[in-house]
């Protein structure tokens, strides 16, 4: 036994030596890839949640449990510290008591695909039973101070979450909430975290200095020797958040599920997942995931610069393509990696020798995939890709996704409903958010924006009216660029959509992004109430509205309940010109009911066209338009089943706009009024029933 554990002990030292050097070099590509001012701010973090100081951000007057574990403020640290805070001695806590035993960053941060833009997301993991509910409460604050000050002084997104060390070891994360995985995932998030990682400060997960085919009875015997202090390694070093060997086949369907809804916020690094979720899923796994091979090149080399996680993680799925998949798909593969990485490389730099890691990375992996210097600056022009030609992309992702799931869904049938390890809860919460994106609807606006990776938004836009012959009704068309000739002369790529109505189109070009500040924008029609000034306004008012959609994030209470209304967005159109009496008249003067309602009436009949546009629970946009007699009535009789009544007491619920040429906003406070008090009586009678 004493020579057994002479032996692991010398592994484990020598495999800690390599990791603390391979975590630096991560420390350092980090550093490079992060502006000049980024830089001081993530060399100053780890000290900010080290102490609880007076004029430093996250500091307030109270007993914050901080500290990390082992920490030590190194020299550039330092130096980042007494820049940004000149006037200020900084000083340790007394009567000291660290309660992060280890602070680490995860995900693309430290990669080829980390940019100027990433978050820095970081990881806390604490022991949560030695910290009470209040103590946990007053280390929140802290934190959400920090990342207002990250935010709001350098416009940098910095986000903390915190994790119990006992949970995350026994690989509980709980049932699905608005952001996290819950049952879908346990140890895969393990294993994504483990390849990814860096240590910021504190201890170093045991998991990175056991050698590569370590099974769990072998871990642990390695946790028991340097626990018993007989090994030249400190356990104060060391953090034990359990071993990943291998993954249980009944994991990888809810891993799936989640990983096709997060593809509503990025596709193109989702497809990366995915591949790799599936290639687990048909592959022997025991000692033989990437986790497993990023730490075997590391283990083996001494310079650790071909090393990068994303790569790896993109060359494994690449293979798997290349086995198993079509030609197709592997460039689409290739190209979604591509555009991801964001680093674009020129055709005349291909037989150039870059000094930056990232393009000398990527011409090596063009000059193996064999592209034209055509296809390659094609690519390089993905931002001035026509809609279309992104939605098609999007679409052939989301093809392979669907594809993947499939295969995945069908193996998961084949197993023991045992084996399968997400819950019944999560399956039908994470199969909702799917459902919610992908079902049709009537009057449902399309959400393409979640399948198209990157901005949407075009410098020029056009809506134009085409007027048949009668009977026929004219059409509407949402067009790229400024085209005020006739339609037959605009070309069929540059038509985005058509719709029976205007107001759809706005909200279209509205909820998948094609408007923003800068964006000129045209109507062509004849004898529109809708202005150029009012379709600007619309537009700056509908996607500031549609931004709140994250299918992604919708909480669970909503998607276990029934779908209602959450805003209500109402285009009131009088016709051109506004009538006199909409804006005369003081609805203050009636005297009697008679009055109140004749008062509305004559008002209320003179609109032509009213179109609701309504954000659900369920992260839907509708958009419908009602037209001629009666119009707002029929409007109020169909919307009011949808909603309730604490959603029509909040005073954001409801916005009103009434389009009139002018180019102040034309404000009428008893439409606001009457269409609140009409659903909140509707609503009270439908309780009342």
């Amino acid at each position: 036994m004493s020579d057994i554990s002479s032996k692991d002990s010398g592994i484990l030292f020598r495999n800690r030596q390599t990791f603390l050097r391979f975590n630096q070099f991560r420390i350092n590509r980090t550093y490079q890839s992060l502006s000049s001012i980024d830089r001081l701010v993530f060399l100053v973090i780890p000290r900010l949640l080290h102490v609880n100081q007076e004029g430093l951000p996250g500091y307030f007057r109270e007993n914050v449990p901080c500290g990390i574990h082992n920490f030590n403020l190194d020299r550039e640290s330092q130096i980042a510290a007494e820049t940004m805070f000149p006037k200020l001695i900084l000083r340790r806590n007394e009567d000291f008591s660290p309660i992060i035993h280890t602070m680490l960053i995860m995900g693309s941060i430290g990669s080829i695909a980390q940019t100027q833009k990433s978050d820095l997301d970081y990881t806390l993991i604490v022991h949560k039973p030695s910290l009470t509910d209040d103590a946990l409460a007053l280390l929140r604050r802290k934190l959400d101070l920090i990342e207002e000050w990250t935010w709001n002084e350098y416009r940098l997104e910095t986000h903390f979450f915190i994790n119990d060390y006992n949970e995350f070891r026994e690989n509980r994360f709980g049932e699905s909430d608005s952001e996290s995985t819950g049952s879908a995932q346990a140890k895969l998030l393990k294993e994504e975290m483990f390849r990814t990682m860096i240590i910021l400060a504190g201890k170093i997960p045991f998991w990175w200095i056991v050698p590569i085919q370590t099974g769990d009875y072998h871990y642990e015997k390695l946790v028991q020797l340097v626990n018993s202090s007989k090994t030249l390694l400190n356990r104060e070093d060391f953090l034990d958040l359990g071993n990943v060997d291998d993954i249980s086949e009944g994991e990888f369907f809810g891993g799936s599920i989640w990983a096709l809804i997060k593809s509503f916020r990025s596709p193109f690094k989702t497809l990366l997942k995915m591949g790799l979720l599936e290639s687990y899923m048909f592959d022997e796994t025991k000692s033989n995931l990437l986790c497993h091979e990023i730490k075997e090149r590391v283990f083996a080399n001494d310079t650790f610069d071909d090393i990068d996680p994303y790569i790896s993680m993109f060359e494994w799925v690449q293979k798997f393509f290349t086995e198993t998949k079509s030609q197709e798909n592997l460039e689409v593969l290739r190209a979604a990696f591509y555009l991801k990485v964001g680093t674009q490389v020129s055709a005349e730099e291909i037989n150039e020798n870059s000094t930056d890691y990232k393009k000398r990375t990527l011409i090596k992996m063009i000059k193996r995939w064999g592209w034209s210097p055509e296809k390659l600056e094609n690519y390089n022009q993905f931002d001035s890709w026509q809609m279309k030609q992104k939605v098609a992309l999007g679409k052939q992702v989301n093809k392979i996704l669907m594809a993947s799931y499939r295969n995945i869904s069908e193996k998961n049938k084949t197993l023991d409903k045992e084996q399968s390890l997400i819950t019944e809860q999560d399956t039908h919460l994470l199969g909702r958010k799917l459902f919610s994106f992908f079902r049709k609807a009537p009057n449902k606006v399309e959400n393409l924006v979640t399948i198209v990776d990157g901005n949407t938004s075009e410098k020029e836009l056009t809506f134009f009216c085409d007027y048949p012959q009668p009977p026929e009704k004219p059409t509407w068309y949402l067009i790229r660029g400024k085209s005020l000739s006739f339609l037959e002369h605009i070309s069929a790529d540059n038509i985005i959509k058509k719709s029976a109505t205007l107001s759809f189109l706005i909200a279209f070009a509205g909820f998948n992004r094609l408007f923003h500040s800068q964006t000129q924008v045209w109507i062509k029609s004849e004898g529109h109430s809708i202005k150029e000034h009012d379709l600007r306004v619309l537009l700056n008012q509908i996607s500031s509205f549609s931004s709140q959609i994250d299918i992604t994030a919708i909480s669970n209470k909503d998607l276990t309940g029934d779908e209602v209304i959450n805003i209500l967005y109402m285009i009131v159109d009088f016709g051109t010109p506004l009538p006199r009496e909409i804006t005369i008249g003081n609805i203050n003067r009636c005297k009697t009911s008679e009055e109140l309602q004749d008062f509305l009436d004559r008002r209320l009949e003179r609109i032509k066209h009213l179109t609701c546009i309504y954000l659900t629970s369920w992260g839907e946009l509708f958009c419908k338009t009602f037209s001629g007699m009666d119009c707002m009535n029929r409007c109020l009789t169909e919307i009011s089943p949808q909603l309730k009544l604490e959603s029509l007491k909040q005073g954001n619920f409801l916005k009103i706009y009434i389009p009139s040429g002018r180019r102040e906003i034309l404000q009428i406070p008893w439409l606001n009024n009457y269409v609140l008090r009409s659903l909140i009586k509707r609503g009270q009678e439908a309780l009342s029933l």
